[in-house]
């Protein structure tokens, strides 16, 4: 690209793990995160603001042009919180999850609005000062299920091709920015429940690589069950990948819930998954306890729970030299009491601790990212140093 004196230009490093739940990202170091819920809507209409107030992430309304977004599907998104609030909200559920994450519209939009608040927030202080363009060259790192790996140069190439870009709307501080964005992959597609590992693996005194050992990451849709033999090297042959659809089951929760009470009290399934996650049943409505989730999450959690370690336990028959199984990603936050309590027989289950559970993929893609390119930098150096020998 060509230097524009109105644009300023940027360099960014950004890792996105797009869960089905929530969208995480990390930017230029791996302890520089934001996320958002995994929600999307569409509007031709222009959002009514009083005071353009609030947090920036809350309030992600955007204009995406990208030639990866199919045509007819519009240009006006609003993503995140904000979405979540509105009655269209277009949550990964039902026929959407059936679609794999490849190919829904709703994570290029996702991915492509994360992207543009990476860079906004990276440049506040220019955006302050009263620069409305930017032009970013994203180095990007993301990964796709273990289910997905046929699909991973399909992918790729949305990602890639041409210019994408994102233009602010009603968002408090960047309304009427625009940044542009081109993307490269210096590392490829990742594997998201490989990149968990890398993470786990790189912790102080982490005895992972000198073990066999099964890894499942649950999230909202998506079960992936990897095995790595000592070294951490990856057993193709008994890893797999399967869709359980936890977030159809905090609908369920949700929409249960409300047909108890009468009444409509718990309005997005967002706020089932915070509550799940905090442990946070009590529901209240104008400063009054109106009920508690804690049964029916119950009843529809155990359910799931006996699913998920069934699939387990017959994926890990396939692998049995394994010693030890673990349970990473923002389900297993949410499942882990569910299934240590149906477990009956004693098996070495180990569960991340939620502080990090959600962020495994991310940190680890970040990780893998960073030593891509600093792998390309020494390739970069022994070359020039060749070329100065010669």
């Amino acid at each position: 690209m060509g230097k524009d004196p109105q644009i300023f230009n940027t360099n960014v490093l950004v890792a996105i793990d797009n869960g089905n739940s929530f969208v995480k990202a990390a930017y230029d170091r791996i302890d520089q995160t934001f996320m958002f819920p995994n929600v999307t809507v569409q509007s031709d209409q222009k959002r009514k603001v009083i005071l353009n107030q609030g947090a920036p992430l809350d309030n992600l309304d955007l204009e995406i042009v990208s030639p990866s977004i199919p045509e007819g599907y519009g240009r006006h998104f609003q993503i995140g919180v904000l979405a979540s609030r509105h009655p269209r909200a277009q949550a990964i559920i039902g026929h959407k999850a059936a679609q794999m994450k490849s190919q829904r519209p709703e994570t290029m939009i996702t991915t492509l609005g994360a992207l543009a608040y990476a860079v906004a927030l990276k440049h506040t202080a220019e955006i302050t000062a009263g620069v409305k363009r930017i032009r970013a060259q994203v180095q990007l790192g993301v990964g796709l299920p273990i289910a997905e790996v046929a699909e991973a140069q399909a992918f790729a190439d949305k990602l890639t091709r041409g210019v994408h870009m994102v233009a602010f709307r009603s968002t408090p501080q960047y309304e009427g920015v625009e940044i542009e964005l081109q993307i490269t992959l210096p590392d490829g597609i990742n594997v998201d429940n490989v990149s968990g590992i890398i993470d786990l693996a790189s912790e102080p005194k982490s005895t992972l690589a000198a073990k066999s050992f099964g890894v499942a990451d649950l999230g909202g849709i998506d079960l992936d069950i990897a095995f790595f033999k000592p070294g951490l090297q990856l057993d193709d042959y008994t890893s797999t990948g399967f869709r359980v659809n936890l977030n159809d089951i905090v609908t369920r929760i949700r929409k249960d819930f409300n047909t108890n009470m009468g009444q409509e009290f718990i309005k997005s399934d967002v706020n089932v998954i915070e509550r799940l996650v905090n442990k946070d049943y009590e529901v209240k409505w104008q400063g009054l306890v109106k009920g508690n989730i804690g049964d029916i999450a119950h009843l529809h959690l155990t359910e799931l729970a006996r699913d998920v370690l069934d699939r387990v336990l017959d994926a890990w028959a396939e692998a049995p030299d394994a010693e030890e199984f673990l349970f990473i990603g923002g389900g297993a936050t949410i499942l882990a009491s569910y299934i240590k309590e149906v477990e009956r027989q004693g098996h070495p289950l180990r569960f991340d601790t939620q502080d990090h559970s959600q962020l495994r993929n991310l940190r680890g893609t970040f990780r893998s990212l960073q030593a891509s390119l600093d792998v390309g930098a020494e390739v970069a150096v022994a070359a020039t140093a060749g070329d100065e020998q010669a």
